[in-house]
């Protein structure tokens, strides 16, 4: 049985695992592992709509962004600001909050990913680059009762309704 025979079983029993560890341990990229996910768990999207996504994202209100290497997990809860193109990087502005620059060029795929995690329903989108790696990921907010945001949700279905490259 290869790698991801294995993960897909694995993943078919408990889909709320960390994937990083699965990817690191099958010594796969992410993406190979997000697709191990069950089918009905994931769709991806071409890298090329990561701008116009951060963009519709902007209207969204607080998701929280997550960067997770070996060494660190960092997360910003907020809302991702209404950026730019300019000079090949999507540009987020601001003196405080989410701000930075994104290469755009780099991000080869985009995944909306719905599975339980922790004893909870979670939403989020992993932006992976041509290697598969995850670049960054969004979580979806969640509302007064602690459950997905319902509207961020359907914007999120909405988005991926309007173009989806892969299906899970």
């Amino acid at each position: 049985m290869n790698n991801t025979q294995s993960l897909r079983e694995r993943l078919s029993k408990n889909p709320g695992v960390v994937l990083e560890g699965l990817a690191t341990a099958a010594a796969l990229p992410m993406n190979e592992v997000i697709e191990c996910l069950p089918a009905a768990m994931w769709q991806c999207i071409a890298g090329e709509k990561m701008a116009e996504l951060l963009l519709e994202m902007a209207s969204w209100g607080d998701v929280t962004v997550i960067m997770h290497s070996s060494d660190v997990i960092m997360e910003f809860t907020g809302p991702i600001p209404a950026g730019e193109l300019s000079h090949g990087f999507f540009n987020l502005p601001g003196p405080t909050g989410l701000h930075g620059h994104l290469r755009v060029s780099h991000c080869g795929a985009i995944y909306a990913i719905e599975r339980p995690f922790m004893g909870r329903a979670t939403a989020s989108v992993l932006f992976t680059n041509h290697e598969g790696g995850v670049m960054f990921k969004v979580f979806l907010g969640r509302d007064s009762k602690g459950e997905i945001s319902a509207s961020q949700l359907e914007a999120l279905h909405r988005f991926f309704a309007m173009d989806t490259t892969v299906d899970g």
